[in-house]
């Protein structure tokens, strides 16, 4: 698949899960998927156990604001269809326990061509930069 097939793939990821269609995550993800967390914590293994933390953030936080920045597709001819690594730059903001937070940050994706589908099996979150944009009251 060529660069824009790769663009459109984490284009559609992210406007699934903004749409709150957390169950239809499983289909952008490999049985296998290995996901590191920002704080670069206990890595996140399994399809279920990464859908189950879009699903956690979710109903945690509401969310404001997520935009793309930047998008960067790498691709390597290996397989028989390939291998893709993305860069995504990012803006986010959201509202977690009364504050609301901007963040910008850097998502990388391995993604897995076989010829027939895209499955992302590795997700590395880092978080750029972070902000408390307004501070509960109830504090």
């Amino acid at each position: 698949m060529n660069a824009d097939a790769i663009r459109s793939f984490v284009t559609a990821l992210n406007d699934c899960w903004q749409r709150g269609n957390v169950d239809g995550l499983a289909d952008y993800y490999h049985p296998d998927v290995v996901l590191l967390p920002p704080d670069l914590g206990t890595p996140i293994r399994g399809r279920e156990s990464v859908v189950a933390s879009y699903r956690d953030f979710m109903d945690a936080a509401q969310l404001d604001r997520f935009q793309d920045i930047h998008l960067d597709i790498f691709s390597f001819p290996v397989g028989d269809g390939g291998s893709h690594v993305a860069h995504l730059t990012f803006e986010v903001d959201y509202t977690l326990d009364g504050d609301r937070y901007v963040e910008k940050g850097l998502e990388v994706y391995v993604i897995q061509d076989d010829g027939t589908r895209l499955q992302i099996i590795w997700r590395q979150q880092s978080v750029l930069d972070s902000r408390l944009a307004e501070k509960s009251e109830s504090r």
